[in-house]
């Protein structure tokens, strides 16, 4: 009998300490998900403002070159665009939809959906700096996940070990 309360003691430990390193590895993903948004942004950038691609097009073209949520967007948005539609609305619908999946806070989001607002209304050079200044805030939310993430990750597996350890200790 106290065998099988140490097994199970053991069983829950480790699953505090698994369940502290799922809270720590969202941080990680939080700091990759910004990178892919970065190349997003620079690879829209370069096709709208230097190879002189219709948004639609450009989307189309990005998507075979991205991951994860930003290659979601650009294919939603590439297919949706097709049609006469608004582009702010349809940007911001689609950023809306991809959010319960995704590792950003509302801060990271926040500079993808001013450049929803600004797309569509201006030419090419407007275009390049409101990309530039994006990627510029995206870099700042970088560096701050980053920082998060250096110090999160340990604390959340402390975190889980530990309580996974008081409850086994309960179990004891």
């Amino acid at each position: 009998m106290i065998a099988l309360r140490i097994a199970l003691a053991l069983v829950v430990a480790v699953a505090g300490y698994e369940v502290g390193c799922l809270f720590a590895d969202r941080l990680r993903h939080r700091v990759q998900e910004l990178d892919e948004w970065q190349a997003f942004l620079g690879l829209l950038a370069s096709d709208v403002a230097y190879s002189a691609l219709a948004l639609p097009e450009a989307l189309a073209a990005a998507q075979k070159s991205l991951n994860g949520p930003a290659r979601e967007l650009a294919q939603r948005l590439s297919s949706r665009l097709e049609g006469h539609v608004r582009l702010a609305e349809v940007w911001r619908e689609e950023l809306e939809r991809l959010r319960p999946r995704s590792c950003l806070m509302p801060d990271d989001l926040q500079p993808l959906l001013e450049l929803g607002d600004a797309l569509g209304r201006y030419g090419r050079e407007e275009h390049r700096a409101h990309f530039a200044h994006c990627q510029e805030r995206l870099a700042v939310q970088r560096r701050q996940a980053l920082e998060a993430d250096e110090r999160g990750r340990r604390l959340w597996r402390t975190i889980g070990a530990a309580a996974g350890m008081a409850v086994a200790l309960l179990l004891v």
